[in-house]
Order: C-alpha cells, then sequence, then structure tokens
C-alpha cells in the first residue's frame, strides 16, 4: 500500500515538473516574441537647435524628466538592476559618443523618445519613453540638442539579460519593461507648448510622476523591501489636505506640509521645476478624485 502511494506521489510530482517546465517554456516563448518584435516606425524629422536658449531647455528638460537621474549626471549610465537582482541584468544605457556609448543619430534619438525604439526596430528596455514621446517638438529638439552636446566619456556596462523571476513578472505585466508596448506609434505631437500654472500644464509636466505613482497616481506597493510604499498624490491621498505654497516647498525642502522628511526614494530636491511648473502640477493632482 506504501509502495502504490509513494509511486502515485512520485507520479503526481513528476507530473507537475513537466507541468511547470512546459509552462516557463511557454513564459520565455512569449517573452522572447514580444523582447523581439520589430516595430515598423519612421521617426519623425526634427530641428534640433545648438543655440544657448536651447540649451538650457534642453537641460531644464532632461533634469525634469529624469533623464540625468537614470542615466547619471554624465550620461554615461548607471546600475538598474544588477547581477545580484532575481530579475535580470540591467544598466542605463551611456548616451553619449565615447567607448561603449550608443552613438545615436538625430533619427535613432527621435526613434527612442517618441517610440521607445531602439536601432533594430526593437522596443528598448524599461526607457519610459512613453512618458516623454508627448513633448512637444520643441522640447523634444531641445532636449535631444542637450544630450548630443555632452562631452563624452568612456564606460561600458553589462549586456541586459531577464532572469527567470523577470520573465514571470514580465509576461504576467507586474514588471513593464517594453515601453513601446504602451506607445500610440501614429500620435502627433504639437510644435510648442506654452507652460502656465494651469491644470493643462500641470497633465502635461506631471506623466513623469507616473513611472513610480502608476498611471492613476494613486500610489503603489513598496518596490523592493528597503523602500516605503509609494503614496497616493491625487487629491484623495495626504496632498488633498495640502497649499500650492506647501507643495512648492516640498520640492524645495525635502519636508512634507505636515512635517514629515520624504525617504531618499523621492528625491525631490534634483527635479529643479519652476515654481510655476510646480503650481501646475499641484493644481492637475489636487482636482484629481
Amino acid at each position: 500500500m506504501l509502495r502504490k502511494i509513494g509511486k502515485v506521489l512520485g507520479l503526481t510530482l513528476a507530473a507537475l515538473v513537466v507541468l511547470l517546465a512546459l509552462f516557463y517554456g511557454f513564459v520565455w516563448y512569449r517573452t522572447e516574441a514580444r523582447a523581439n518584435e520589430v516595430y515598423a516606425v519612421t521617426p519623425q524629422t526634427l530641428a534640433i537647435p545648438t543655440d544657448s536658449v536651447s540649451y538650457r531647455l534642453g537641460k531644464h528638460v532632461a533634469q525634469i524628466r529624469g533623464c540625468l537621474g537614470c542615466h547619471g549626471a554624465d550620461l554615461g549610465g548607471q546600475v538598474f538592476l544588477s547581477d545580484s537582482t532575481p530579475l535580470g541584468v540591467l544598466y542605463t544605457s551611456y548616451l553619449t559618443n565615447g567607448q561603449g556609448g550608443i552613438h545615436y543619430t538625430d533619427a535613432d534619438w527621435t526613434r527612442a523618445l517618441r517610440h521607445g525604439v531602439g536601432r533594430e526596430g526593437k522596443s528598448l528596455w524599461f526607457m519610459p519613453s512613453h512618458e516623454v514621446c508627448h513633448l512637444s517638438n520643441q522640447e523634444m529638439g531641445a532636449l535631444i540638442g542637450f544630450l548630443k552636446a555632452q562631452p563624452s566619456v568612456n564606460r561600458t556596462h553589462p549586456a541586459k539579460a531577464m532572469k527567470p523571476l523577470g520573465r514571470l513578472l514580465v509576461f504576467f505585466d507586474k514588471f513593464p519593461l517594453f515601453p513601446a508596448e504602451r506607445i500610440d506609434h501614429q500620435a502627433t505631437y504639437p510644435d510648442r507648448f506654452t507652460l502656465a500654472a494651469n491644470v493643462t500644464t500641470g497633465e502635461y509636466l506631471s506623466t513623469t510622476c507616473k513611472g513610480c505613482h502608476t498611471q492613476t497616481l494613486h500610489g503603489d506597493e513598496a518596490h523592493s523591501p528597503e523602500q516605503p510604499p509609494i503614496p497616493n498624490i491625487s487629491s484623495s491621498g495626504k496632498l488633498g489636505g495640502w497649499s500650492a505654497d506647501g507643495f512648492v516647498k516640498l520640492f524645495r525642502t525635502g519636508v512634507t506640509p505636515d512635517g514629515r522628511t520624504l525617504s531618499k526614494y523621492m528625491p525631490v530636491k534634483e527635479f529643479p521645476y519652476s515654481d510655476e511648473e510646480l503650481k501646475a502640477i499641484y493644481l492637475y493632482l489636487h482636482q484629481l478624485k
């Protein structure tokens, strides 16, 4: 009797192992297909200015849109997922023209920023192009001009790779690795956007917030054990009880209107928004239910 039970358990375990192997094989196949999908996009032709005024605009856009925060102050790239993590290996790209750099043409820059697509036509990995593709042609051109003007450094990074847990999260859409899937590749964009302290401008600027605070801006669970939960920044969160001046002061001091010091995972002082831009973001967030 015990021998029969052991045999049944053994067969059941073997069947489960086979089923899990088949399921992971399907996960591997689907994630590879998504990673290797080729997007037939035609990069828009943009004017890339080189004057000092446009350079300052491009630098400001790079700062408030998180380019320097992710790719480093010298745009040399840095670790996002190290080999020690169970998700995979991913370093942000080295963006200048030195050894190990991407050596982009103007069309390559536009393809990456407007479409989230690399030179081979495949989706970039975890590059938040869906948060900046809507920039006006003026701001996008100025941003590319600023990035192209940065001095070269020589730096190489390990090749990107997905590990089994990372593939599972990508498969179940819990890890948004492929930005090209989230972009309307037929969209057109305005030549200029006039910034003002209003809700429309706030919505235009706050797309950068959605990378962490989610598309609804209602917050999320912590992304790792050492990080705090990501707060709800709509009117239904604590922001609903803050004033516009308190919100502006938060970005200058790192301290909330109710006296809490923000953690290093929300480095507000690294985003040099103007007071007008912050008031616009506040107005947009404050009217979100």
